[in-house]
């Protein structure tokens, strides 16, 4: 794998000495540099990525990041010293990518929507905080007594958001010293522990795309197997015609009924939450102002985005056969009528 680097302002980082650990007693003008992985770096989830429990905790090689990832700056030496709060800045900025390229190669035809939604669920306090406790890393925290997190009994305690918000910030902190602690693997090691962990959260998702895809690839080959001449043409695959299936909804709605005078629109009917999944949930209406009449219900959808709920509303409203054999008669009638008109005049 090869690396990539950022400057950092204080200076060129390319001369900095990698293996330099940033002290807890120094002034806070360090010379770091943050590793980007290559892109075969970060490859897609597979089943195989899925394991039964949470994988084994990566260590932190520098013993001052190993500190500093726990310490609030309420409780450092000196003013500017090495905190989690620095750390956690880092490692957010770390998990962001590692989730967006595993999410992007994973689910190559998820709607951007959908993707960040996906993200959203990885990357939240409410998943981090979850990991903070499940490896024990909340029982380490060095922070003032009102932070209460079960060290100090005399503590006020923090709100629970708060308290929240704090154990995910750790976990990003985390994360971030693993990386930097480590210039020669720390970055492999971060990214292969948080695909396996995150391949848990996103199990059910990740074996049905693998799924799917296998099966396209598997008709792709016993097509070829059976159908293909023996030609080297054959290399160069003739692209499928497209049928109804591959067409979005919303344009074989528009192609199915549309015509002159039809305004196919689409309004957003609800907004809730997923019980399950705490993840916003979308219900979209589709509508229809023609021959006379005005904001007629074709159908609706819900999903978890805007667009995906839309494209539901007009499947929905396609699969009203009634409905529809009803405006293709009218829409049939309209079109006779204007090349009646056409060929009159």
């Amino acid at each position: 794998m090869f690396k990539r680097q950022f400057s950092e302002i204080s200076g060129d980082c390319a001369n900095a000495n990698a293996n330099k650990s940033l002290k807890l007693d120094e002034p806070q003008n360090p010379r770091e540099c943050l590793n980007v992985p290559a892109p075969t770096a970060l490859t897609a989830w597979t089943p195989s990525d899925i394991g039964s429990s949470n994988p084994p905790l990566p260590s932190i090689n520098d013993p001052v990041l190993d500190k500093a990832a726990f310490t609030h700056s309420g409780m450092v030496s000196k003013p500017g010293d090495m905190s989690y709060e620095r750390l956690e800045w880092v490692g957010d900025a770390y998990l962001e990518m590692f989730a967006t390229s595993f999410i992007y190669q994973t689910f190559p035809k998820l709607p951007a929507g959908r993707c960040s939604q996906y993200r959203e669920s990885l990357v939240k306090n409410e998943t981090l905080s979850k990991y903070t406790k499940a490896y024990g890393l909340d029982k380490r925290i060095i922070f003032p007594p009102e932070f209460d997190f079960g060290s100090n009994v005399n503590g006020q305690g923090a709100k629970a958001k708060t308290h929240k918000k704090v154990l995910g910030d750790i976990f990003e902190a985390y994360v971030a010293a693993v990386i930097l602690g480590d210039p020669e693997s720390g970055l492999v090691r971060a990214s292969t522990w948080m695909k396996a962990l995150w391949g848990r959260e996103l199990a059910k998702e990740i074996k049905t795309e693998y799924n799917t895809r296998q099966r396209s690839q598997q008709a792709g080959t016993n097509t070829a197997s059976c159908d293909a001449p023996s030609t080297s043409a054959t290399l160069i695959p003739t692209p499928a015609p497209a049928t109804s299936v591959d067409v979005h909804p919303k344009t074989r709605l528009t192609q199915t009924i549309g015509t002159k005078g039809v305004r196919i629109y689409y309004l957003d009917e609800n907004e809730s939450v997923d019980k399950k999944s705490k993840q916003r949930k979308f219900t979209v209406g589709a509508y229809v102002d023609a021959w006379g009449e005005s904001k007629v219900q074709l159908g609706t959808g819900t999903a978890l985005s805007k667009t995906e709920a839309g494209a539901k509303a007009a499947q929905n409203a396609l699969e009203n056969k009634k409905l529809m054999r009803k405006y293709e008669q009218k829409k049939k009638e309209l079109e006779d009528a204007m090349k009646a008109q056409l060929q009159y005049d």
